[in-house]
């Protein structure tokens, strides 16, 4: 295994370990129907600090173990593959959450006292910062797979 491939699998594996339970810390407080704008706020700033802490150590460990060689042709051309399907999937993730924010404003019935129920910061902004994580693991999983099975044609 290679030393960009294994910096590839100690990506995924931070994001899965950390984000994972962001995730599912989110959706409990929406499904609470109570979003509390601090509390997300709090939760994204651990979850990013916890997130730069992983791949600080792992990435440590990891130049200590080998020697880290420029990047050749193939390694640059993975790269770049990886962020083109990473950049597409966040297009569609945002303008997916984009969407989803608007149908669900126009179709939530009004309140009691009449008004209506627009989607607030936090549940865009959360859609929004998973639409990149997403598109981050998105990012590192095709690198894998090219360093495994090479470019596709």
């Amino acid at each position: 295994m290679s030393p960009r491939e294994l910096s590839a699998w100690i990506r995924l594996a931070s994001i899965l370990i950390v984000f994972v339970p962001y995730v599912a810390y989110v959706f409990r407080v929406f499904a609470a129907r109570e979003p509390v704008a601090h509390a997300l706020s709090v939760a994204f700033v651990a979850a990013s600090i916890a997130f730069l802490i992983v791949i600080a150590v792992a990435e440590g460990l990891t130049r200590s173990l080998h020697v880290c060689l420029p990047g050749d042709e193939r390694d640059r051309a993975i790269d770049r593959y990886g962020m083109r399907v990473a950049y597409v999937a966040l297009v569609i993730l945002l303008l997916g959450a984009i969407s989803t924010q608007a149908v669900l404003g126009f179709l939530t019935p009004p309140r009691v006292d009449g008004t209506i129920a627009v989607p607030t910061y936090p549940v865009a902004s959360q859609f929004a910062f998973i639409s990149v994580v997403i598109a981050e693991a998105l990012r590192q999983l095709t690198q894998l797979v090219c360093y495994r099975k090479g470019m596709p044609a």
